[in-house]
């Protein structure tokens, strides 16, 4: 009896343990939880990628080039979302246009893209020397153009251009400022 009566205790703890076990098995508790469990990440995304690299050619040329630090891909949407990017857009006869960005959204079957700057602006170097400064940007590959709404500076040779809304073609670096300009020379 005294025997028993000993592992009495330890047997009761041992059955209690137990029943916390199953208890946390059938409520899923340390299931890893999937992707779209997660908040703040899309529930289709259909792959993550480090050190993402999309081109579009034309004509065996390449027209632009975006490299981020990360991607994630959406097929079902046609698209990329990227984190710590850059574009270099390459015109036909050899214009060069860069621009950094926090974040984008790549259109893999319009091949359009837009390009942000959570805070300040993001710098869009120009061959010719100028520079303009917006934190947002549009590509439209169609047309070949850039676009925004956005607020808008032009830096270059003694002048500076501030604006709301801008539109331009890379291959002609001419550019308009849709709203509200207003330019300061000097020299």
């Amino acid at each position: 009896m005294n025997f028993y009566l000993n592992r009495w205790p330890l047997a009761t703890a041992l059955l209690g343990i137990a029943a916390v076990v199953v208890v946390l098995i059938i409520l899923g508790v340390g299931k890893p939880k999937r992707a779209a469990e997660i908040p703040g990440v899309f529930k289709n995304v259909d792959a993550g990628i480090d050190g993402f690299s999309f081109v579009q050619t034309k004509d065996g040329k390449m027209q632009w080039k975006v490299q981020a630090q990360r991607a994630r891909i959406v097929e079902n949407e046609s698209k990329a979302v990227l984190e710590d990017l850059q574009v270099t857009l390459l015109g036909d006869g050899g214009a060069q246009m860069i621009l950094e960005g926090d974040e984008g959204v790549v259109d893999t079957e319009s091949n359009n893209f837009m390009v942000k700057k959570r805070a300040g602006s993001m710098p869009i170097h120009l061959e010719s020397g100028y520079t303009i400064y917006t934190n947002q940007l549009q590509w439209i590959d169609q047309n070949q153009e850039i676009s925004t709404d956005a607020p808008v500076t032009i830096h270059g040779d003694g002048i500076e251009i501030t604006g709301l809304g801008l539109r331009g073609a890379l291959e002609t670096e001419i550019f308009t400022i849709t709203n509200d300009v207003r330019a300061v020379v000097t020299n």
